[in-house]
């Protein structure tokens, strides 16, 4: 009895792997198709569009920004002897009732060509209302679900330096390459009900974990005129140096009001996968930002 329920238990942690490993394998065919799409459409704006004289005088650009991310992933639980691992699920049931705290703010320095942009954003996420699974344990259901609170304080840090490929009156391509900073705290407490052996009882799981990757990737803006632009920001890395896997994507509508300050409204993706090993194995944040960009 006790192999037919690992068999199982390895056939359900395969399939996940699998998912992974189909995320994993397209992420280089996405990230070509955004960036053919970004250069094309390019490409197109600027047909017969004289590159403009750049300005070589510092400039200075101070933006927070409010971002109300959904949180999702995954926590990896280690079970009694015997079995393998199960997983809860982090997720926003009751997202403004579940967030505890969120902070963001970026910081750009520009002169002629070159650029330098840091980011950091800050979020604290607690949630009494998740389940673990277990699979194969139970034979009714093909697993055990217990109640489980989980935390999670995420601190992602990013620097990196970007380079203008091409700006005249119509748009901005710049590519950039820099590294990413995330420390990761995860916490889960598991509540077992039921007809569950003795053995198994409450348990409680807390790991901090930082990891420092690579990115690479392009942004800029296409302009509507004098007041009305479309920033866009996309780049990838992680290749397995520290993460697996993180992914970031942007796209929003901007109004200058002034010289010295503008609004955007817009759309925001981060992406980790950390791997099998850890607590916290992936984390996804997305939704709606809106910013406030002062510049001098």
């Amino acid at each position: 009895m006790l192999s037919e329920l690992k068999e199982e238990m390895k056939s359900a942690r395969g399939k996940k792997i699998v998912r992974r490993d189909w995320l994993l394998q397209r992420v280089p065919r996405i990230s070509t198709i955004v960036i053919a799409a970004v250069v094309l459409l390019a490409c197109a704006t600027v047909v017969n569009a004289a590159e403009e004289k750049l300005d070589d005088r510092w400039h200075f650009a101070v933006t927070p920004f409010i971002w109300v991310p959904s949180i999702s992933g995954s926590m990896k639980l280690d079970t009694p002897p015997g079995f393998r691992s199960g997983n809860v699920d982090v997720g926003s049931g009751d997202y403004w009732e579940n967030l505890s705290f969120a902070g963001m703010l970026d910081l750009q320095v520009q002169k002629g060509r070159w650029s330098t942009l840091a980011e950091i954003m800050y979020v604290e996420f607690s949630d009494d209302n998740q389940t673990a699974d277990f699979p194969g344990v139970l034979s009714r259901s093909g697993g055990w679900t217990t109640e489980a609170d989980t935390e999670l304080q995420v601190l992602v840090f990013e620097l990196a330096g970007a380079y203008s490929v091409f700006r005249n009156e119509h748009l901005n391509f710049d590519l950039l390459a820099g590294v990413r900073y995330a420390g990761i705290e995860g916490k889960a407490t598991l509540d077992i009900a039921g007809p569950l052996p003795d053995w198994v009882g409450s348990r409680d799981f807390s790991e901090t974990e930082s990891f420092v990757d690579p990115i690479v990737g392009f942004k800029g803006k296409f302009e509507l005129g004098k007041k009305w632009y479309l920033p866009y920001y996309f780049d990838i890395g992680g290749f397995s140096v520290d993460s697996d896997l993180t992914v970031q994507a942007f796209g929003g509508i901007g109004y200058r009001f002034c010289d010295w300050f503008s609004m955007v409204l817009g759309y925001r993706y981060l992406y980790y996968d950390f791997g099998d090993s850890k607590l916290v194995e992936d984390l996804s944040l997305n939704g709606g930002t809106l910013s406030f960009s002062f510049t001098f």
